[in-house]
């Protein structure tokens, strides 16, 4: 079981942690036996649908054979037999298994609201917020999104982005720390979060102009050559951060290679400079 919105409960809890609960989140009760071989069948397509959906219900479990006052009050008759409960009222119920897509259903026709929302345009309006550079106001927005809906890793990494942007790294900090390990792990925040390494790592270089004039004056200097395209790469000029390693591949490949791979790993695959550079990087490796 081992999740947070999926617990057992006997008869004395029901009032407390049933009843009154539903006042504030959505309480689905499930009547269940050991005995009994369907509630075997429902009890995991309820669970994944419940660890899934961990902020939108909470999924209470209660065997009759230890709790047979309860189920007698409520008239069970059979099982599994699972009850919705919102605002102190049963508002749903249904008897026997059923599909995973008809829990879901049963779950959003108990809340009046859909488990996952297509967030597509929303998304897409702050993506063109950041593009016209109007970070402040994306930040709010997201700020506004955060205080009303779960927080997802595509609305965390469009907020990190703006606070990138802005170059808030301590306010960076102190967000990513809030951040669970799940998320963290997630692929689209491990990119942003690449990302901010690079962009902090070169604030701390000297000025682009004294960076590329002691290359020049000495062309082998791999550190003063990633310091430079780091630079680039922190102010968005990715063509002249790959154009120049690229130029300086065969002065050493396999670490020109890596930090290559460390810049795509950042922008993630779809990203047009990853798209064009990956496929230069690769005509060069089969030479």
């Amino acid at each position: 079981m081992s999740s947070k919105n999926i617990i057992d409960i006997d008869q004395g809890d029901f009032d407390k942690k049933v009843v009154d609960a539903s006042e504030n989140k959505l309480i689905i009760v499930d009547f269940w036996a050991p005995w009994c071989g369907p509630c075997k069948q429902l009890t995991p397509i309820m669970e994944k649908v419940a660890k899934e959906n961990s902020d939108a219900f909470e999924l209470v479990k209660i065997n009759i054979d230890e709790n047979s006052e309860i189920a007698s009050q409520l008239r069970i008759q059979s099982i599994p037999t699972v009850y919705a409960f919102k605002d102190k009222k049963i508002v749903n119920a249904f008897q026997g298994v059923i599909s995973e897509k008809d829990f879901i259903g049963f779950i959003e026709k108990s809340a009046g609201k859909k488990l996952t929302e297509d967030m597509t345009e929303f998304y897409n309006e702050i993506k063109n917020l950041i593009d016209n550079k109007n970070f402040d106001d994306a930040k709010e927005k997201l700020l506004t999104f955060f205080s009303e809906n779960k927080a997802d890793a595509m609305a965390v990494s469009l907020y990190l982005e703006c606070l990138l942007t802005l170059r808030q790294f301590e306010e960076i900090d102190d967000f990513v720390s809030s951040l669970d390990e799940k998320m963290r792990s997630d692929k689209t925040i491990d990119k942003i979060i690449k990302k901010i390494k690079i962009v902090r790592e070169s604030k701390n270089s000297e000025s682009i102009d004294a960076l590329i004039e002691k290359f020049n004056a000495n062309k082998n200097n791999m550190k003063i050559l990633f310091e430079i395209c780091e630079s680039y790469f922190s102010d968005e000029e990715y063509e002249k951060s790959f154009s120049l390693l690229l130029e300086n591949y065969s002065s050493n490949k396999e670490v020109v290679k890596k930090k290559m791979l460390e810049f795509f790993e950042a922008l993630g695959n779809e990203h047009e400079a990853t798209k064009t550079y990956r496929k230069k990087l690769s005509s060069l490796l089969f030479r």
